[in-house]
């Protein structure tokens, strides 16, 4: 090595601390402005992926009724059609005992073709790997079934969870949900071995079962609180609702999620209450997310007008100016939505006023 290159390498300095500390503190900043540009940007996503999973859900609506003679999708198996449950040695599918379960009534039968199509779809066929269920309306959570069965989907799928619903998207890992290892969690084994199989949206009540009570027949209908509902009291009365039975299509909500997850920061918030954003399905194929809003009694028109959303009704009132109300309880059920845990709420477009044939938005409501 010469005598000039010893000299320049005397020469060459290395970074000193302050100038370390700099590019640090640089590195830092930049992180600090890109990090909730990040997070925007995968909400935003998430948002997207939850309009993709409704829309599907829209449009394979619309082609189930134009192959079943305009019939909306749900539960149809009757004590007299028990036969249609069959078994298939294919794939080791076994159901004698859902359609001894048929006989007990339309609402055991819809509880034995819910359990019939998760057999058929999970691969749990058997009594044993996937046991019957008694007692429970499954058209609320689990209507969706019927409409995977006819798209031939693998089970438990994940087009009918909301991205941001980490605790049901946990459940679909059936074994550790059977252990009792997916937090928060209703408690293993029968009857919530179903709850794998629930979707983070609702079908409106008004999909599977008739408007409004009449003389001698009640509807499902809300009980008090946001997770009880009243059975209907005649049979052969559900399951009959059609496409053309919806008179304001861009109005009327089909499909909503039960809870804010997209616009919260840190907490979800219940669907009822005004503030909550919600992604929802209209029968149009249309997806939108509206606020729900406070809304106001016209009395020179004589009926409510939402800001944004009508208030609903009661079923069981039809004739009533009250709108439907009932208590959310959330700590009853630790994986609903939390940011708010116990409130009265009114129904709005769960319990649209005149069902299918009202209005949800942008417009009075359909008070005859």
């Amino acid at each position: 090595m010469d005598r000039r290159d010893r000299l320049a390498r005397r020469g060459s300095k290395a970074f000193t601390l302050i100038e370390l500390l700099v590019v640090i503190a640089v590195i830092a900043l930049l992180i600090g402005i890109l990090l909730p540009a990040l997070g925007k940007a995968r909400k935003s996503g998430k948002l997207t992926i939850c309009y993709a999973n409704m829309q599907q859900l829209g449009v394979a609506t619309h082609s189930y009724s134009a192959d079943y003679q305009d019939k909306l999708f749900s539960f149809t198996i009757t004590p007299q059609f028990a036969n249609l449950l069959a078994d298939d040695p294919s794939i080791g599918l076994q159901a004698a005992d859902l359609r001894a379960q048929c006989a007990g009534g339309d609402l055991p039968a819809a509880s034995a073709q819910a359990v019939y199509i998760i057999r058929k779809r999970s691969g749990r066929s058997t009594p044993s790997t996937f046991p019957q269920i008694d007692g429970w309306i499954p058209n609320v959570l689990y209507t969706h079934l019927v409409l995977q069965d006819y798209m031939a989907r693998r089970l438990p799928e994940k087009t009918v969870v909301c991205p941001e619903d980490s605790a049901r998207l946990g459940w679909h890992d059936i074994d550790r949900f059977n252990a009792g290892g997916t937090p928060p969690q209703p408690t293993p084994g029968p009857p919530n071995h179903r709850w794998p199989f629930s979707s983070s949206y609702e079908v409106v009540p008004s999909m599977y079962s008739e408007d409004f009570s009449s003389a001698g027949y009640r509807t499902v209908t809300q009980a008090g609180y946001h997770y009880l509902y009243y059975a209907p009291n005649q049979p052969n009365r559900m399951g009959k609702r059609k496409m053309g039975e919806v008179a304001f299509p861009s109005q009327k909500v089909q499909m909503h999620d039960s809870a804010d997850r997209h616009h919260r920061k840190n907490k979800q918030l219940f669907y009822a209450f005004q503030d909550a954003k919600v992604p929802l399905l209209f029968f149009d194929q249309s997806v939108r997310t509206k606020r729900t809003g406070v809304p106001a009694f016209d009395s020179s028109a004589g009926a409510w007008k939402g800001s944004p959303s009508n208030p609903g009704f009661n079923p069981d009132a039809p004739t009533s100016n009250f709108p439907m109300s009932f208590t959310y309880d959330g700590a009853a059920r630790p994986w609903d939505p939390q940011e708010i845990v116990t409130g009265t709420v009114m129904g709005f477009y769960r319990w649209c006023r005149r069902g299918l044939r009202g209005v949800d938005f942008e417009g009075y409501e359909i008070v005859r």
